[in-house]
């Protein structure tokens, strides 16, 4: 996965080769987070693990998922995007994820 900072530099050097000054570099900033996760359990984790690399808009928006879903995208993140999520800390993240985000099971 791309890492803020490696979009920084790839930013940085394509206005380097375009002839345009680090200064229009060193200007370009993200915008405020805005996004507010629930609170819960692994919350930390999440903000820590996740958020480094997307918004939390991005997990807040996602369809209601149950927690084999959540774990399969943990996966992903980590298998096709390159996360440094730690095996041991991924089961907490989805944990949160569908407690926080995930499909409520109907009343019965």
């Amino acid at each position: 996965m791309k890492t803020i900072h490696g979009l920084a530099t790839g930013l940085a050097c394509a206005l380097a080769a375009a002839g345009i000054g680090a200064r229009a570099a060193d200007a370009w900033k993200l915008p405020p987070e805005k996004t507010v996760l629930r609170p819960g359990p692994g919350r930390e984790l999440v903000l820590g693990q996740c958020v480094a690399c997307h918004s939390a808009d991005y997990i807040t928006t996602q369809p209601p998922l149950d927690r084999a879903a959540w774990v399969a995208s943990v996966e992903k993140m980590r298998s096709k995007y390159g996360a440094t999520v730690p095996t041991n800390v991924a089961p907490a993240i989805a944990d949160y994820l569908a407690a926080q985000y995930g499909r409520k099971e109907p009343a019965r």
